[in-house]
């Protein structure tokens, strides 16, 4: 009875309550829907419903959490984070084009609920950030009735459709109505009932908010990509259609518990914060640790009880043709439990503002997830419930082993990447990099071909060039010179480097070089030449994004004219094939901004600036050849 008047006097009983309710009502909806407009009448409901639990749980649950932080840090701070409106809006207009692009296929033709869709997005875009507040401001009882009543009142009106006999798009109008009913609880009112935490350390800057979002959204993203992309693998394998629906039907079912999780974040992130900025790092990397350890023995009861009744209650609630293997059953029902407690330990890094390195560890699942996937099983399906519980297994594992070190603080400067960040880099590295050697294997025959007959052999060319901590490694090209190039040529592009000569060069690219050749010269212009770079960075000498692989004179040069610290702080990390020097001002920018770029590369190093650097690339490469 204590701990019961305890979760009800902070507001976590009406959090459970609220939940369960919505979930309940949720459901009622989707079987009222069913039943009433029948498969065909309910498909574009469906469709509907997909496109906003993919843009509420990517987009807009990171919202409310970045409010929640905000406000638990200073309740008297005004506003809403930066760019929310701006995200809500973007995004509500982003998927409802897409609805409207793809209307015949998810809606049979009808563009109306493509407007449903941008209007449903905006509605809970108000919804989330109106919880936020309540959250941030430790109103959890109302956070609670907000959630249950929004779904009752969408269930309401889903109940008023169907008795009027209205049709699919009214039916849909519900969804995009219930959310509104929070604004009975006034969440946005100014509040004085908590005092300001002002002078935490990690209270956010504007930019830094930014960034704290971005790396909160790119995990999101890839921690849904786990879970709702087993029905899509499962058809690219080669599945049956039957095989595909039973694999859907059983995730969704899985899954479900997941949303609780969803709406406990509110209760679990305010205390998480609070202990974070107050330094206790070492009680939350304990606690990570704990949470790990629960979830691990819970996966392993869970597996024996997901085989033992999952095929029965599926087989149950959507036929017998739909009852799964009790194999696979099981091992999705551990993975959602393994995934429910990565989503626990993840609020670890919400609460101390270290989504970056949250996000470096969800990328490593999906790559360690799709490296999973080449297991040689025959079924299918099997195939991808061990992928799913594997990347969530290394989820969970990468997350509890970055939640030891001390949060770093995104306004600083360092000279080294983070091992969590490190760890997802390679993985990156290893499977975009395979999969782009797969890609251009027949342009590199292509141009391999090109240099033979255009110049003879060798048809690739190596040359050692500094690597990470210093070491020398060897960087493979294709050949773009004649084989009795004039050294002499180099030699003095290093004088004018070093201010030896008449004039003083700056940058580090070779104009009108006359060794090359005329097929050199094409392959230089569209970057073709670099293409066996990525063995290189199979091999771990390169990287796709970092700072360019110099020459040993080139970088003595560096060290002569920058100082040594530059040259050190560029030997902290991998060499790349690409970087934000070269997607800012391409080879002909001097030395000194080329360090600049080089060293804001490395004091923002994360998973989401490399890929930004790789579009940037991708783009650059057609505008100004020769990147």
């Amino acid at each position: 009875m204590a701990l019961f008047r305890r979760l009800r006097r902070d507001g976590t009983f009406d959090i459970l309550v609220g939940s369960i309710l919505a979930g309940l009502a949720g459901l009622a909806y989707e079987v009222i829907g069913g039943r009433s407009l029948g498969t065909d009448g309910f498909a574009p409901i469906s469709a509907l419903l997909t496109l906003h639990f993919l843009a509420f749980v990517v987009v807009l649950i990171p919202l409310e959490q970045v409010t929640i932080r905000r406000l638990t840090l200073d309740p008297l701070r005004p506003g809403v984070p930066v760019g929310a409106l701006s995200v809500i809006v973007a995004t509500a207009a982003a998927v409802g084009f897409a609805g409207w692009t793809l209307r015949n296929r998810l809606f049979n033709g009808d563009g109306t609920f493509a407007w449903l869709v941008v209007a449903t997005i905006a509605t809970h875009g108000l919804f989330v950030l109106a919880r936020g507040y309540l959250a941030g401001r430790r109103r959890f009882r109302s956070y609670g009735m907000a959630s249950g009543a929004a779904a009752v009142f969408r269930l309401a009106v889903a109940g008023v459709v169907v008795a009027v006999a209205a049709g699919p798009v009214w039916f849909g109008m519900a969804l995009a109505l219930g959310p509104l009913v929070v604004l009975a609880w006034r969440a946005f009112e100014p509040s004085v009932d908590e005092p300001s935490a002002g002078g935490s350390p990690i209270v956010d800057a504007a930019s830094v908010e930014g960034r704290y979002m971005t790396g909160l959204m790119l995990a999101s993203a890839a921690s849904q990509a786990m879970l709702l992309a087993g029905p899509i693998a499962t058809a690219l394998l080669g599945a049956t259609s039957a095989a595909v629906s039973i694999v859907f039907v059983t995730f969704s079912v899985a899954r479900a518990p997941l949303s609780l999780g969803y709406n406990l974040i509110a209760r679990i992130v305010p205390p998480l914060t609070r202990m974070a900025a107050a330094g206790a790092h070492r009680r939350l990397a304990l606690l990570a640790r704990r949470i790990g350890i629960a979830t691990v023995l819970l996966a392993a009861v869970g597996y024996g009880l997901a085989a033992w009744l999952g095929p029965p209650v599926i087989g149950f609630l959507f036929g017998t043709e739909f009852r799964p293997a009790a194999a696979f059953t099981g091992l999705v029902g551990s993975g959602v439990i393994v995934a429910a407690g990565s989503l626990a330990v993840g609020q670890i890094f919400v609460a101390r503002g270290d989504t970056h390195r949250l996000a470096d560890a969800w990328l490593v699942a999906v790559a360690a997830g799709a490296i999973s996937l080449l297991l040689p099983l025959e079924d299918p399906a099997l195939r991808v419930a061990v992928a799913f519980l594997a990347g969530e297994v290394v989820a969970l594992s990468s997350l509890a082993v970055s939640a030891k070190r001390k949060p770093q603080d995104p306004r600083a400067s360092t000279t080294g990447a983070r091992p969590g960040y490190q760890i997802a880099k390679r993985s990156f590295d290893l499977v975009v990099g395979s999969i782009l050697v797969i890609v251009f294997l027949p342009l590199m025959m292509v141009v391999a071909i090109a240099v033979l007959v255009g110049s003879g052999r060798p048809v690739f060319f190596a040359q050692y060039r500094v690597g990470r901590n210093g070491d020398p490694f060897r960087l493979w090209k294709f050949r773009t010179m004649v084989l009795d190039g004039d050294p002499a040529v180099f030699n003095r592009h290093l004088d004018e480097l070093r201010g030896n000569g008449n004039a003083r060069r700056e940058d580090l690219h070779i104009h009108d070089d006359p060794r090359i050749t005329r097929v050199g010269g094409f392959l230089r212009r569209w970057s073709l030449d670099e293409l066996p770079n990525l063995w290189n960075v199979i091999k771990g000498d390169l990287s796709l994004v970092g700072p360019r692989p110099l020459l040993a004179d080139e970088v003595a040069v560096i060290a002569n004219e920058l100082g040594d610290e530059a040259a050190q702080r560029r030997a902290a990390v991998r060499p790349g094939i690409t970087g934000l020097a070269q997607v800012e001002g391409r080879d002909d920018i001097g030395l000194a901004e080329r360090s600049a770029h080089d060293m804001r590369y490395l004091a923002h190093m994360s998973i989401s600036l490399d890929l930004w650097i790789l579009v940037r690339t991708a783009v650059s490469m057609f505008r100004y050849r020769g990147v």
